[in-house]
């Protein structure tokens, strides 16, 4: 047992009228207005519209998200037969430090259970639920079959956090607060009423039938990438021909060229869950790069130049780019753009590119911006001047 801390809301926080989502009479609004206030004045209004909770030991009211408070004050729960207990669960929740997504599923869970037993039963408040009622409940198999999981979700919040909030109180605290709890299932009832063992079997058949075609498609995927590499060779070797080209001046920079290839590939039909590896047959597809080798320096001259042609003058957007030059020429003389063998190689994009350009664009697109703080490339180096 621990020592009950009661946390009462200060009665002096106030809600300016602007904010106060009692005064509208929409939805949105009321969310809109709630998102705005505090914790504590959220706290406030939980407190005004349900006193019971004031009695409520070691809840921390404040810990309610804005989207929980909503749904308690003008939501789904504010309009259910057992929202005062559905209350006091949030605040129980929220104070052992339940995710808000995780609460959303679970309030979700527990009012289509209590809404099927007031269905079944024509019960009016939780307190009617007893355990003949679960027991007659529990009877309907095919009924329970559809609510495995939802059942699973209702033992997790009332039979679990509930129980265990509930066994931190003092015998008197208990006593007081025993009405306001929601009933936790029998005990045994998942085990003797819901087919749990049944559905995780036909759960864990279906896992294994897709291992199964995984593992397969992991291996075909494999194979293709091995096969592949080979392709991704002869482009290189393609491209280091035309370097030597360029150097002794027999092709002119910048260079307009097209590659071309056959590389392999899996059948996209049938799909991998419809045929066996032994099926697999490897086909052929014809791919073409369309590119420019260029000297860096020529590159971006060009581009700048376009840049500037493509402002108006006398407009801030003009100057950016005329600066933006000026920097550039200033710094060309060193580096890359000083290397009479370095190139720059732009590819022009096609529907058959080769399959090595996707992750070679991934990678060009990822340099343009700042690394994370900590994080380096695998050499350890860092920037675009690395690339």
């Amino acid at each position: 047992m621990i020592q009950t801390l009661l946390r009462p809301v200060e009665s002096a926080i106030e809600i300016p009228t602007e904010l106060d989502p009692r005064l509208v009479d929409t939805a949105g609004k009321q969310r809109q207005r709630l998102g705005r206030l505090s914790p504590a004045q959220r706290a406030v209004l939980i407190l005004d519209r349900y006193p019971e909770l004031r009695g409520l030991p070691n809840c921390d009211w404040e810990r309610l998200s804005s989207g929980t408070s909503f749904s308690i004050l003008f939501g789904e729960t504010s309009r259910h037969f057992a929202r005062l207990e559905l209350a006091v669960l949030a605040g129980i929740l929220a104070s052992a430090g339940i995710p808000t997504q995780y609460h959303r599923e679970i309030d979700s869970a527990i009012r289509s259970v209590l809404d099927l037993l007031q269905q079944r039963f024509g019960i009016s408040s939780p307190q009617a639920i007893t355990r003949e009622v679960w027991e007659t409940w529990g009877r309907d198999t095919d009924l329970m079959r559809t609510l495995t999981i939802r059942l699973r979700k209702y033992a997790a919040a009332v039979n679990h956090h509930v129980a265990d909030y509930r066994e931190r109180l003092s015998r008197e605290d208990q006593l007081q607060i025993d009405a306001l709890l929601l009933p936790p299932l029998p005990k045994q009832f998942r085990q003797r009423f819901v087919p749990t063992a049944e559905q995780l079997a036909a759960a864990q058949r279906q896992r294994k039938a897709k291992t199964d075609v995984i593992s397969e498609c992991a291996t075909a995927i494999l194979a293709l990438m091995l096969a592949r590499y080979p392709s991704m060779e002869r482009f290189i070797r393609w491209y280091r021909q035309q370097i030597e080209l360029i150097e002794p001046g027999e092709l002119n920079v910048p260079a307009h060229l097209v590659y071309e290839d056959d590389e392999l590939d899996l059948p996209r039909r049938p799909g991998p869950d419809a045929v066996s590896m032994e099926e697999l047959r490897w086909t052929k597809r014809p791919v073409r790069l369309e590119l420019s080798i260029w000297r860096p320096y020529e590159f971006s001259q060009r581009r700048y130049a376009e840049w500037i042609q493509n402002t108006t003058p006398g407009t801030r957007e003009r100057e950016r780019a005329l600066g933006a030059r000026s920097h550039w020429t200033e710094s060309a003389r060193i580096g890359i753009h000083a290397d009479p063998h370095a190139y720059f190689v732009e590819a022009h994009a096609t529907e058959a590119m080769p399959w090595f350009m996707g992750p070679v664009t991934e990678w060009c697109a990822r340099l343009g911006h700042p690394p994370s703080v900590g994080r380096t490339a695998s050499n350890g180096q860092l920037g675009l001047g690395h690339a």
